[in-house]
């Protein structure tokens, strides 16, 4: 038997002076309210004051980049309708929410709400397969028309996944027109559908009839700005730490990091949590300044070295095409004139260029870990609203990431991904 020496290995004991319960940091942790949201949440829910009349609901398309409150924030707006209905005679509401990101077609979702719009039933849920897909929306409207409500709010997050399949959202938008050879009464159940995605041009890609049938109203929910950021961390502390372990510049410091960086509570969450547990594992006495720069010095060069080179081949070139149009001061981007330029890319390096909606959904991916930023422009109806690409990371972090991909040295003209490169400076 091998005995290993450990005299020089620690030990872990419960004991912490740093932090009270750094679950309230994570980013699965549901809180029971938003802060720095009222005026959108309030925008929000007088979406729905047909209900509370007993009409029809108007279907509501939200949208707003990862982390910024869509999720809870429907949650929250969908708990206080039903809440609102509860008193009134001959209204009641069943709200259903479905997250789309594993179905990447409409049959999965249709087949996904059948099985949870039968979940307080005695009803079995049925097969994931096996059924032609006018059976499984002669079942799905089946099941709306026995829902023991009134209203049927169905809210599908992330549906930007289902791709250009959107023929679920143009049955469920229209399932109660009576004109429909198969419909669902209004006079029996009244169905409205959310639709939420964190990329904003989706709804320009659908269908024209889903577009004017989902966007009856639309809510953006934009990032948030230092001192909104700067609430919301200081009401997670005061659950997560002990009592004055903080330095007072902590939660400003890291409230600016993070807007500087997305705008995202997930990525301030993240960073104060990273400065605590710098501080922990010192066994300092307190959390300062100190541990905040070095927690964004560790979170910026670790997630996005990592991030970047864990990309496929694709994900990496729109990476290095961003790199060479920001060197060329042709950023910030729209997609169309990033897509043309990475298409060049693409041909030096003899790869088979992707679809402009992969490039996109690559470049929503990037933009969790801060690789990359947008900023919207709305120019009205007569102009469209559309979004504006950019680096939202150190420049000689990402190009860490990219070094060790050697397809792309048939792409780099300039020798940016060599030791030494001249234009390495923070973006």
């Amino acid at each position: 038997m091998v005995r290993y020496m450990t005299d020089g290995l620690g030990h872990l004991t419960p004991d912490d002076d740093i932090f009270a319960d750094e679950d309230v940091l994570r980013d699965d942790y549901n809180p029971d309210r938003i802060l720095e949201r009222d005026e959108k949440l309030n925008q929000y829910l007088n979406m729905f004051r047909e209900v509370v009349r007993g009409k029809r609901p108007r279907n509501v398309f939200v949208y707003g980049p990862t982390g910024v409150g869509k999720t809870v924030g429907t949650q929250l707006v969908l708990d206080r309708l039903k809440e609102d209905c509860e008193p009134l005679d001959q209204i009641s509401v069943r709200a259903t929410h479905l997250e789309c990101k594993d179905h990447n077609t409409s049959y999965q979702v249709a087949i996904s709400l059948i099985n949870e719009l039968r979940k307080p039933t005695d009803r079995e849920s049925i097969s994931t397969t096996g059924y032609p897909e006018s059976k499984v929306y002669s079942l799905l409207f089946e099941e709306l028309r026995e829902v023991d409500a009134t209203h049927v709010i169905i809210a599908l997050d992330e549906i930007d996944s289902i791709g250009t399949n959107d023929n679920v959202l143009y049955k469920l938008g229209r399932c109660n027109n009576r004109n429909a050879a198969k419909h669902v009464d209004p006079d029996n159940t009244k169905v409205g559908l959310v639709g939420i995605t964190n990329d904003g041009t989706f709804r320009n890609r659908l269908d024209p009839r889903v577009q004017s049938t989902l966007c009856d109203h639309e809510i953006h929910f934009p990032p948030y700005d230092a001192n909104e950021l700067g609430t919301i961390l200081e009401d997670r502390a005061a659950d997560a730490f002990h009592d004055a372990v903080l330095t007072d510049d902590v939660v400003p410091l890291v409230a600016a990091f993070a807007a500087q960086r997305s705008g995202y509570a997930r990525t301030a969450l993240d960073l104060l949590y990273t400065a605590g547990n710098i501080a922990r594992t010192e066994e300092a006495s307190s959390v300062t300044e100190d541990h905040v720069r070095r927690a964004e010095e560790e979170i910026q060069q670790g997630a996005i070295v990592t991030e970047v080179n864990g990309l496929s081949i694709h994900g990496k070139l729109v990476t290095f095409t961003l790199v060479r149009m920001h060197q060329e001061g042709k950023l910030p981007s729209k997609l169309d004139q990033l897509y043309a330029w990475y298409e060049a890319y693409a041909t030096r390096i003899d790869a088979d260029a992707v679809t402009a909606r992969t490039v996109s959904n690559i470049l929503n991916e990037l933009m969790i870990n801060g690789v990359v930023s947008t900023k919207e422009v709305n120019r009205g109806r007569s102009g469209g609203r559309h979004y504006k690409y950019e680096l939202g990371a150190n420049l000689r972090h990402v190009i860490e990431g990219l070094k060790d991909e050697t397809r792309l040295q048939d792409a780099d003209d300039n020798g940016i991904l060599n030791e030494g490169s001249s234009d390495c400076s923070p973006i």
